[in-house]
């Protein structure tokens, strides 16, 4: 396993997080929990035993397919970093520049119109419920470029330096945490819908954030110290 592959987990996991609560995902989460449920609002708000659990099920199938549409790009990521191994060093360049980019793009620095032009999939009225999730969950994983972009870039910089198995893994890490917060969103729709509206007030500081974040690990692959930097993530996590 590559040394610095907990790290990159780590990773991961926290931009599978910011995705869920980006300004251009969150809003339209309930409609989606909808969909992929096949209940109603009030349904969703006031479950019954039942009810909670084929949301459980319709979500858990809906991160299948999140993962489904993630791993293969992680693969393929892994396949070509290891094609162009004597070329790592202009490939991360390059990447990290591109991720400092669309780092300042979520901080609305700089304009990317082509990232504001999503490719959803119009399934119907009829895609909805258990049979359909996973395919919904291809659909959000393919369709969602403008807020899911920016972080598959620095995902696809980082697999590209990992062997094809382990890139891959690292995708499906990323697609399991954005589905494991629509699972959690899915359960607890009560609770977060008042979560919801609380990033809603404070989208400009989740931007800010986000945005801010991906320009300093772009600037970390610029600079090859990402390897440093992983390093020291996972001295603080394993240290005591």
């Amino acid at each position: 396993m590559h040394p610095h592959a907990h790290a990159s987990w780590v990773i991961a996991v926290i931009a599978g997080i910011l995705s869920f609560i980006s300004p251009c995902v969150l809003p339209l989460i309930p409609g989606y929990l909808s969909m992929i449920s096949g209940l109603s609002m009030e349904q969703l708000e006031e479950p019954r035993a039942r009810q909670l659990a084929r949301v459980f099920v319709s979500c858990l199938l809906f991160s299948v397919g999140l993962c489904a549409a993630f791993i293969p790009l992680g693969l393929l990521a892994g396949v070509i970093g290891k094609w162009l191994g004597p070329h790592l060093r202009l490939l991360n360049l390059l990447f990290g520049a591109v991720v400092i980019v669309f780092g300042l793009f979520l901080m609305n620095i700089v304009k990317l119109p082509f990232l504001y032009q999503d490719r959803r999939f119009h399934l119907g009225r009829r895609a909805t419920g258990l049979w359909a999730a996973p395919v919904l969950g291809i659909a959000f994983g393919v369709g969602w470029t403008p807020c899911l972009g920016p972080w598959v870039a620095q995902l696809t910089t980082i697999a590209a330096n990992q062997p094809p198995a382990e890139a891959g893994l690292l995708f499906g890490i990323y697609g399991a945490s954005l589905g494991i917060c629509f699972i959690a969103a899915g359960l607890l729709f009560h609770s977060a819908i008042r979560a919801f509206s609380f990033f809603q007030r404070h989208y400009r500081a989740v931007e800010l954030a986000s945005g801010a974040l991906l320009v300093f690990m772009g600037a970390l692959m610029v600079l090859d110290k990402w390897n440093w930097f992983a390093g020291q993530l996972i001295a603080f996590f394993t240290r005591g």
